[in-house]
């Protein structure tokens, strides 16, 4: 795997701080991850759905500095300031569209990787906008392919 246009390194400090700050822990693919590649754009940038057909990720969300996106500031807002998706789902990364990757802290389904589909909002299921991709991060990543 490899990333384009990273924001500097992390240290596992980094990575603590953000957790105490918001409560949360992240799984330790998530973490490994992070302090290898701190946001940016990932050279395999599709995701193939079951139906065989793709979501193109533009960026990673960075953590602690700026980069493209910032984690912690989009985690705040969109959870804190203006809620739009549940406390413990955390997106990290975006598609052309919008439309976020996220991954959960929560106890019920931590580790799981969600596609947060802005087109269904407004939908009256609660959490009918998050559509489960996989059970891991791991498997997120595996998951990814160059696109055409």
């Amino acid at each position: 795997m490899v990333f384009f246009e990273t924001s500097d390194s992390l240290k596992p400090v980094d990575l603590e701080n953000v957790e105490n700050e918001f409560g949360i822990i992240f799984p330790a693919d998530f973490k490994k991850h992070y302090l290898k590649y701190n946001g940016g754009y990932p050279e395999k940038d599709e995701f193939t759905w079951e139906d065989k057909s793709t979501t193109t990720i533009n960026t990673f969300f960075s953590i602690k500095y700026k980069g493209f996106s910032n984690l912690e500031a989009v985690y705040r807002q969109v959870t804190i300031d203006d809620p739009y998706l549940p406390v413990g789902i955390v997106p990290f990364a975006v598609d052309d569209g919008g439309n976020f990757f996220c991954i959960s802290v929560r106890l019920n389904d931590y580790d799981c990787i969600y596609y947060c589909n802005d087109d269904h909002y407004e939908s009256m299921e609660e959490e009918g906008y998050l559509e489960l991709l996989t059970t891991g991060f791991g498997k997120f990543l595996d998951n990814l392919s160059m696109s055409d």
